[in-house]
């Protein structure tokens, strides 16, 4: 009688997370370094696991958890919902801005991008137009997934914004734009625009921060990438007023999800910043 017991009481708990479609993704990477002539040796990965299902009166909802090597939350984690409202991302997930940038960023290791920040929610509407996607953000004082990203220059009192951003796609060209506004007057915006044609792709962005006193920093990226059939050879300049970088990187594919690659970067405006990596990366 206790073994039927007990086997009712698993299958009432087995029941829910067998009705879920559950999938694992991740990517291992190792890369030698050389920093103004100091080697060091790091290793970087993360195991992805999400979880879909769809409820009765048919949204779809989908969990998201990131785990890195150290067996440590990797950031990314969320709740999605999608349905006729569009989709809905909850947790660590891109501000409106963060989610239309970074398209010069080429690179595994040394690559630049653009300065932005994460979000707290964030809504991709239903389509309207087609090509057309607009986006909008939301983020708390303090939220996990609200963090800044990188560079002080846009690094606002306060975490809490709302954003919206825009982007249409066509015939391979790809036009953008998007704002954070901050509560602390603090704001972001980013212009950019992206081109592809066989094996040549081409990207141009500029971010402009606006601290709560009214100084503007911008940051403005290009990156020009090439294929040819397992070869990506690639270029990133930033320049944001202090620095100088330029990236180049060569990419090979080895098949299986396996990819050698070499990066270089130095900064135009301070010859003893220069680096160089080279690794390996396996996706799965």
């Amino acid at each position: 009688m206790k073994k039927i017991i007990a086997s009712a009481v698993a299958a009432a708990f087995a029941g829910p997370v067998l009705a879920a479609d559950i999938t694992i993704s991740g990517d291992q990477e190792f890369s030698w370094q050389s920093n103004n002539g100091r080697t060091t040796a790091s290793l970087d990965g993360d195991v992805n696991i999400k979880a879909s299902t769809e409820t009765a009166n048919g949204l779809s909802v989908a969990a998201d958890i990131n785990i890195g090597e150290e067996a440590q939350d990797d950031g990314g984690a969320s709740l999605t919902i999608g349905g006729p409202f569009g989709k809905i991302d909850l947790g660590d997930t891109s501000s409106a801005v963060d989610a239309i940038d970074d398209t010069t960023d080429f690179g595994y290791v040394l690559t630049q991008g653009s300065p932005g920040v994460d979000g707290s929610v964030l809504w991709t509407l239903p389509s309207m137009v087609p090509g057309l996607t607009v986006y909008v953000s939301a983020s708390a004082d303090t939220s996990d997934g609200a963090a800044q990203d990188s560079a002080a220059s846009v690094a606002p009192a306060s975490d809490a914004h709302n954003g919206f951003a825009v982007k249409y796609d066509v015939s391979g060209l790809s036009i953008r734009y998007g704002q954070n506004d901050f509560d602390d007057g603090a704001e972001s915006s980013l212009v950019a625009a992206t081109y592809s044609m066989g094996g040549l792709g081409v990207a141009v962005e500029t971010h402009t921060a606006t601290d709560a006193a009214g100084a503007e920093t911008d940051t403005e990226t290009v990156g020009v990438t090439y294929t040819m059939g397992d070869l990506t050879a690639a270029v990133e300049t930033m320049e944001d007023g202090t620095d100088d970088f330029t990236t180049l990187g060569v990419h090979y594919s080895l098949g299986g999800g396996v990819t050698a690659f070499i990066e270089t970067t130095e900064n135009d405006n301070d010859d003893t910043d220069e680096a160089m990596a080279v690794g390996v990366t396996m996706k799965f």
